[in-house]
């Protein structure tokens, strides 16, 4: 048995090596969007193995942060894809990104976490709007920029050119919520927000707390009981420890704070 893995494992190894780098590259990136991170992280090490690459190395930082949210290995292979290309403006985007998850890591009972991560992630994005002022990837998270900043209308102005690339962005239509909610205390506006990013994308954890609490703020009891239903069954199919449980909810509690 232990022959036929080691066999098993040697020819995928060798169907790897006869592939070209292109497509490892799009073979990686279509495992990532379907989230199968393994194989993402597989096939790029054997396109980096063909080439290095700056694009390569973004696609590892992407899918350590999405599959793994590990910030300092996704920085690592941020930075690597800037040594080769200082301009790579993917890569520096992604940088902001990692910043500003840093910044939401330390936000505490005060709605505030620390501002240094709010500051390296605008010297990333000055470095990307400099270099392009049309960049629209990912703008819902530069909207999350000025929510942490308190500056809801640029904010708002952001997630909306996000929402004209894509009408169908769940993200930013729960950033809406978020800025409605925590930022501008317009619990009907939060609340419909919500739901809209429900629709698009109904396994957001994130977003059923988020209606979970709306619907408590708007006195819908029944709506309230039956999100927080939904959220403590999503809970116990992930597997999450009561200790990570309670570290997730407060953490989107302070969150929404603004």
């Amino acid at each position: 048995m232990k022959r036929f893995l080691i066999g098993v494992a040697l020819a995928i190894a060798a169907l790897h090596c006869s592939k070209g780098y292109d497509e490892l590259m799009q073979e990686a990136v279509d495992a990532r969007k379907a989230s199968n991170y393994k194989i993402a992280r597989q096939r790029l090490f054997s396109a980096l193995e063909k080439k290095q690459t700056a694009e390569a190395y973004k696609e590892l930082g992407n899918v350590v942060l999405l599959g793994e949210q590990n910030l300092v290995e996704a920085e690592s292979f941020y930075l690597k894809a800037l040594e080769i290309d200082k301009t790579y403006i993917n890569a520096q985007f992604n940088m902001a990104v990692v910043n500003l998850r840093r910044y939401e890591q330390t936000i505490g009972d005060n709605g505030k976490g620390n501002e240094d991560f709010l500051n390296e992630a605008d010297k990333w994005f000055k470095k990307v709007y400099e270099q392009n002022p049309n960049f629209a990837v990912g703008l819902e998270e530069l909207g999350k920029y000025y929510y942490y900043r308190h500056d809801y209308k640029k904010g708002l102005e952001a997630v909306q050119k996000a929402l004209s690339a894509d009408a169908r962005n769940a993200s930013a239509y729960s950033l809406i919520g978020q800025i409605y909610f925590g930022g501008l205390k317009d619990y009907q506006q939060a609340f419909d927000n919500f739901e809209q990013a429900r629709t698009f994308n109904n396994k957001d954890l994130d977003v059923v707390y988020f209606l979970w609490v709306t619907s408590e703020k708007l006195a819908k009891k029944q709506d309230a009981e039956q999100y927080k239903t939904r959220y403590e069954q999503m809970l116990k199919q992930e597997g999450l420890t009561t200790d990570k449980v309670r570290a997730r909810i407060r953490l989107l509690e302070n969150q929404l704070k603004g």
